[in-house]
């Protein structure tokens, strides 16, 4: 499973639960709002993931999924203010959608897109959001969750040669080309399979894969410089970096590594 870093910015009165990795699909993170407004400020990082968050109060009936697809570039927008938020984020490997679909139903389908419901009284995610309510640790609300899926969604997996093409590129490969050449495939061919399944091309994936080893890379080690943090990525240089770096995030490395090593 590829970790991957989000959401990137988030009102600071909110606070974060250490992510947890339950399994080969997916990951949650836990956020309690701890100041009353009307909304928190969220953005999220270009991004190959699709994700849930589940929002609720901690009495009464309010509640809100929002699903958020894989997104091309930095997207800011607003949540509802509610007490609690469940992140769950989805990897590389497929999408849970609702029973009854086609398997061969793909991330694609919500690629650049947020979008929000309310669950009705009766239906199964409400009656998941009663049990939230009635648990007493994030490792319950993970297995409540969990079990949801299970009973309730379906799972639908990216085909296997796509899942080639992936870990090769978490093996080390950093250009298309490379991918065509331990693969087999054509680069056109290549570049089709991921439009249809993700709705972006694989010189995007290896972009997203390659930004969040460098974030990964900048959190461990703030201090440090660009130059250590892009070694062997495929950055050619670092105005290459640094441009990117402020497109898929809004701030400069520099900013981001001040903000990690003041927590």
């Amino acid at each position: 499973m590829i970790q991957v870093i989000q959401p990137f910015g988030l009102d600071m009165s909110c606070e974060a639960v250490t992510e947890k990795s339950v399994s080969e699909h997916m990951s949650f993170y836990e956020l309690k709002y701890s100041n009353r407004k009307s909304s928190i400020d969220i953005s999220m990082i270009p991004c190959f993931t699709t994700e849930w968050i589940v929002c609720y109060n901690n009495r009464g009936d309010a509640c809100e999924f929002v699903c958020i697809g894989a997104l091309s570039s930095l997207t800011a927008f607003k949540l509802n203010a509610y007490d609690n938020y469940l992140g769950v984020r989805f990897d590389e490997t497929g999408c849970y959608f609702n029973q009854g679909c086609d398997i061969k139903t793909y991330p694609v389908n919500i690629f650049n897109q947020i979008f929000s419901y309310s669950p009705k009284s009766g239906s199964h995610e409400k009656a998941l959001v009663d049990s939230f309510r009635k648990s007493s640790s994030f490792e319950e609300r993970i297995e409540l969750f969990t079990h949801f899926l299970m009973e309730h969604k379906t799972f639908c997996p990216v085909p296997d040669n796509i899942r080639m093409l992936n870990d090769s590129v978490t093996s080390g490969v950093t250009t298309v080309q490379e991918m065509s050449v331990k693969s087999g495939y054509s680069e056109r061919h290549i570049s089709r399979l991921y439009r249809e399944v993700y709705g972006f091309g694989p010189k995007d994936f290896i972009k997203y894969i390659r930004f969040q080893n460098v974030l990964q890379a900048i959190i461990d080690n703030p201090e440090s410089d660009n130059s250590v943090f892009i070694a062997g990525t495929g950055y050619s240089d670092q105005a290459h970096f640094q441009r990117e770096f402020k497109s898929y995030t809004g701030i400069t490395p520099k900013q981001f590594a001040r903000t990690i090593a003041s927590r």
